[in-house]
């Protein structure tokens, strides 16, 4: 395969079940930088037999350390920003080299054919399903953000949409392995998001994650239309709604007195009573 012009930068923490693949599927580009967030498993070695850099950085829940380090990094035009959970056929890596190494190609951003896998269905009735992802951009308009799941941006519209070569030539995402998976994930990525919050207003932070909440009901049902899925369709239904109700309560609950604070008080309350009668 032709040069790529192209630099992957890849943050990973304890991903030995996976790691391996991803770096075999991107060993096309011109460098592959990994961010290893000090993995106590066989992430790092793994990583070494593929990587042109392996980098030890701060462990952190979201991709801080992609937006503190990538500058340092990195020589080539093109940024490319796969997860673990990332595959690509080679035909369109192929394609993508192409691109990259062509002077006169005049776009700044390109968007990859795109398929999702989430607990193991792919299909375009899935809530969780995009025709394209836009994260190969041109280092010169990238625009990096701390939210998360939209981290990565860019500052121009020349955006190109490459066509689909086939219905396998895709980049793959392939999140939420089983049920566990999700919930696990779920938990994680919706406490981050309720305590990153940019809305100071408690009130403001709750209608906005009220909305998403009745956004997801609106997306599978109609937009979507994930129930003509079958049970998969109720069930991954189910699974992004709950994504956004999880939000809400963390949101709701991470300004409030809670029993974090009103437990203590009232066994306190209560052993100072038993006391008292104990003694008497």
């Amino acid at each position: 395969m032709q040069k790529s012009n192209v630099t992957v930068f890849l943050e990973v923490f304890n991903e030995e079940a996976r790691i391996e693949s991803c770096l075999k599927n991107f060993s096309w580009a011109e460098e592959l930088i990994v961010f290893d967030k000090h993995s106590t498993d066989r992430t790092r070695e793994i990583a070494e037999k593929y990587a042109t850099q392996v980098i030890t950085v701060p462990f952190t829940q979201a991709s801080e350390n992609i937006l503190n380090n990538y500058s340092s990094h990195g020589s080539c035009e093109w940024v490319l920003f796969p997860t673990a959970s990332t595959l690509i056929h080679p035909r369109l890596a192929e394609e993508i080299a192409k691109l990259t190494s062509d002077s006169h190609f005049e776009y700044d951003v390109i968007g990859m054919p795109y398929g999702i896998y989430s607990l193991g269905i792919l299909s375009r009735k899935s809530p969780w399903t995009a025709v394209r992802k836009y994260t190969l951009i041109r280092k010169s308009v990238l625009k990096l953000s701390n939210k998360l799941h939209n981290e990565i941006g860019y500052t121009s519209n020349k955006i190109y949409d490459m066509p689909f070569l086939g219905d396998d030539e895709l980049l793959y995402h392939c999140t939420n392995r089983d049920a566990d998976d999700f919930i696990n994930r779920t938990v994680r990525y919706t406490r981050y998001e309720a305590e990153h919050d940019e809305l100071p207003d408690r009130s403001q932070a709750l209608r906005r994650s009220f909305v998403d909440i009745l956004k997801s009901i609106f997306t599978v049902l109609f937009r979507r239309r994930t129930f003509l899925l079958g049970w998969d369709g109720i069930a991954l239904s189910s699974a992004y709604i709950c994504y956004f109700m999880l939000k809400f309560i963390y949101v709701w609950d991470r300004r409030r007195v809670n029993g974090n604070a009103i437990y203590p008080e009232l066994r306190k309350k209560l052993d100072d009573l038993w006391d008292q009668r104990n003694a008497g």
